[in-house]
């Protein structure tokens, strides 16, 4: 499969929820309440999403058609993610910021292959410099992994973004213990040089892979294949 546009592939325009108004009324448990059943549908929504992409379509049969069902799926998929998350915000979170910021991350990796004359984050085929990767903190491993001797690896989605951060952080392969948090909290503290495309610092989609071992965490590094 090409990097170019593999995970810019899904586009839904998702609707809008309730307004914040909408949660005022509602006494502070019953909300709080409401809050954490949001929650525990939307992660296993981010499970239903990684199974998805742990399963891509085999090289049997017609490719074509399968590629379009596994697409489609994993629309349906983000879709459902992304509503779930909308529900929240209208309930006025706390942390409003960090889900408008998980939101938007869903609405990108939701959109369709395109041309890239159309987008603004791009495969590393589609850009004439890719993105140098300068400097690349390693994850904690959690004292509560640590216990459990847990490992594995983390594998995330992320943009190196032409302003020189990282954004978009998702994680398409997650590990328990709070492993998946240490991988995506290291990812966003990347030193890097953004790629160049038409003469421009542009923003690049890339794939990390965060691995833990019982010794410890060892450096991130990007696969050979996009997931």
């Amino acid at each position: 499969m090409r990097t170019s546009a593999t995970f810019v592939f899904l586009l839904v325009v998702l609707a809008s929820g309730p307004g914040p108004q909408a949660s005022i009324s509602q006494p502070l448990a019953v909300q709080q309440n409401s809050i954490e059943q949001l929650e525990a549908k939307l992660k296993s929504q981010y499970k239903t999403i990684q199974t998805i992409i742990a399963s891509p379509p085999s090289s049997r049969g017609d490719k074509n058609r399968l590629l379009r069902e596994w697409q489609d799926d994993m629309a349906q998929s983000f879709k459902r993610a992304a509503t779930t998350i909308e529900e929240i915000i209208s309930l006025n979170p706390p942390n409003r910021d960090m889900w408008q910021e998980r939101l938007d991350t869903l609405r990108l990796y939701s959109q369709p292959v395109s041309s890239p004359d159309f987008r603004k984050v791009y495969g590393s085929g589609e850009v004439q410099k890719s993105v140098k990767i300068l400097e690349t903190p390693l994850a904690v491993y959690t004292d509560e992994a640590r216990a459990a001797k847990t490992h594995g690896d983390v594998r995330l989605r992320l943009v190196f973004a032409a302003d020189g951060t990282v954004k978009n952080v998702f994680p398409i392969k997650s590990l328990d213990h709070g492993l998946t948090e240490s991988a995506m909290d290291a990812a966003r503290r990347i030193k890097f040089e953004p790629a160049v495309r038409n003469g421009k610092p542009a923003s690049q989609f890339a794939t990390l892979v965060y691995e833990f071992e019982k010794s410890g965490p060892r450096k991130p590094y990007i696969p050979k294949t996009v997931f």
